[in-house]
């Protein structure tokens, strides 16, 4: 579990705190936000100094020496145009405080809830200041993180709802930690076993858990995984996680690609110099975990099957050879043109098992094409479904958690490129070789393994930053989790989160 500082709202006087730092905001064009100009006549300023280095734009961080106030420095927080303020820029900017102070303090008070007080905004301060706060310690010799607790400022009339609105911020927060955390973890120690193992450490208090080896995976007839799978030393997994609460008023299922690392297979990934990052391959199984292992803290009333294939794309001399036909769980044939267009084939069994437990919707989240990244840029996630419905309650959810997400269209017209001559239909499509339509053919494939069932296809080119910005560090990011939470969140009555330390069990 990642550590991250604890987070208390406060109505006393921020002028009077005595934490190591004060954090106001300030916006671009000399505008104090509330709290600022208190603060800064009390250390002798008149306004907001500026320079090169702090013009007050989104994710601008300044410390002065704070001479005349109780605490040990002044930090000035860059919100943007006035005119430009949304919870997005709120989240954003919390992200940036932490990121830059967080290993310098202990702790912190904060104004940023009075630039704009109501739930929504609160809350997204709330996230953005655990998640900038975010550091991967699994390899580090130096000491972890030294933030220890931010308090945050709020009107006296604030909400009522208050305590439960921290509550899901930091659930929400720590559950996108932990996929980051996962996706942060080398290869070499993450293997498809080792994932579904840390799968039930996460998850298994409140999900019944159950994993497929290479055996059980050939009597259910996964030839997906296990075609993907035979090329490494390490065997393929099949991670199932059950959420069952008293209750239900709906039943989902999370699919999530869990490629621990991805080669390219005979193929070879190109270019070869983003191979690094494939360690970044399971992180669509990540978000699944991640999401499965929070759902009872957030007392979410809909039962959620999670699926995750879990593999390694390798090469050796067992590995699946261009031109192989591969028989899926559900009796699909695929013709493999590809080896590095994997993660289609592994998500074909995961889908098929999904579908025979009849959910009313379906989302399999996966790092699938490089494409996509193409179309939506590598901040945000591509999205594909025919159920109108249930793309809008998709793209609503990402809306509200901050996720930048964008329909792309499935033309109906591209099927024919999945057609083969020697199989029911091959991996790639004629799109994913010519960089035309590629995400779309991804998701074209998806489809035929989900007939008759609500589904939603996210392709996820955020899931790995090359540089932190904001709340996003660099490395993994996490994305997807907090989407999906809000998802199931929306699908469930109001009910207030139960507290953190509170035991329990969703099981029944």
């Amino acid at each position: 579990m990642p550590t991250l500082p604890a987070l208390r709202a406060t109505t006393d006087d921020p002028l009077a705190s005595r934490t190591a730092a004060l954090a106001v905001p300030v916006f671009k064009g000399d505008i104090e936000a509330p709290g600022a100009e208190a603060a800064l006549r009390a250390v002798g300023l008149d306004g907001v100094p500026r320079d090169a280095d702090f013009t007050g734009a989104l994710g601008d961080v300044r410390s002065l020496a704070a001479p005349g106030l109780g605490v040990q420095r002044l930090v000035l927080i860059g919100l943007g145009r006035m005119d430009a303020l949304s919870d997005e820029a709120l989240r954003r900017a919390g992200g940036a405080l932490t990121r830059a102070i967080g290993a310098e303090v202990d702790d912190i008070t904060t104004t940023l809830p009075l630039v704009h007080p109501t739930d929504d905004a609160f809350r997204a301060v709330a996230e953005g200041l655990l998640l900038g706060a975010y550091r991967y310690q699994g390899h580090r010799r130096s000491r972890p993180p030294r933030l220890r607790r931010v308090d945050l400022a709020v009107p006296s009339a604030f909400s009522d709802d208050v305590t439960n609105l921290l509550r899901r911020a930091e659930v929400h927060a720590a559950a996108q930690c932990t996929a980051r955390d996962l996706v942060n973890t080398p290869a070499g120690e993450l293997g498809p076993d080792d994932l579904a193992r840390r799968a039930a450490e996460a998850a298994g208090a409140t999900c019944d858990v159950e994993i497929w080896d290479e055996t059980r995976l050939e009597q259910e007839r996964c030839g997906g995984i296990l075609a993907v799978g035979q090329g490494a030393e390490r065997p393929p997994r099949l991670l199932i996680l059950r959420y069952q609460p008293d209750g239900a008023v709906a039943r989902i299922a999370l699919v999530g690609k869990g490629i621990v690392f991805d080669t390219g297979g005979l193929n070879l990934k190109r270019p070869a110099d983003r191979m690094p990052a494939m360690k970044a391959d399971m992180a669509g199984a990540a978000a699944v975990i991640a999401t499965c292992a929070a759902l009872a803290e957030l007392d979410v009333a809909v039962e959620v099957l999670g699926v995750c294939a879990l593999a390694e794309n390798a090469v050796s001399g067992r590995a699946q050879r261009p031109g192989d036909v591969v028989a899926t769980r559900d009796g699909t044939t695929v013709e493999v043109l590809d080896t590095d267009a994997e993660g289609r084939v592994v998500l074909a069994d995961a889908l098929a098992y999904a579908v025979e437990h009849d959910p009313e919707g379906l989302v399999d989240v996966a790092t699938l094409t490089g494409a996509a990244a193409h179309a939506v840029g590598r901040r945000a996630i591509a999205a594909f479904g025919d159920d109108e419905d249930l793309v809008r309650q998709l793209l609503a959810a990402a809306q509200a958690a901050g996720e930048a997400t964008w329909r792309l269209p499935m033309w109906a017209e591209l099927e024919d490129n999945l057609d083969s001559e020697v199989a029911d239909l091959n991996n790639t499509g004629d799109g994913e070789h010519d960089d035309r339509a590629g995400a779309t053919m991804g998701a074209l494939f998806l489809r035929r393994f989900v007939r008759g069932v609500p589904w939603v296809h996210l392709d996820m080119p955020s899931a790995w930053a090359e540089t932190a910005r904001y709340h996003l560090p660099q490395g993994g990011t996490g994305t997807g989790v907090r989407t999906l939470l809000r998802w199931l969140e929306l699908a469930s009555p109001v009910r207030p989160a139960p507290s953190r330390h509170a035991p329990g069990s969703a099981r029944r």
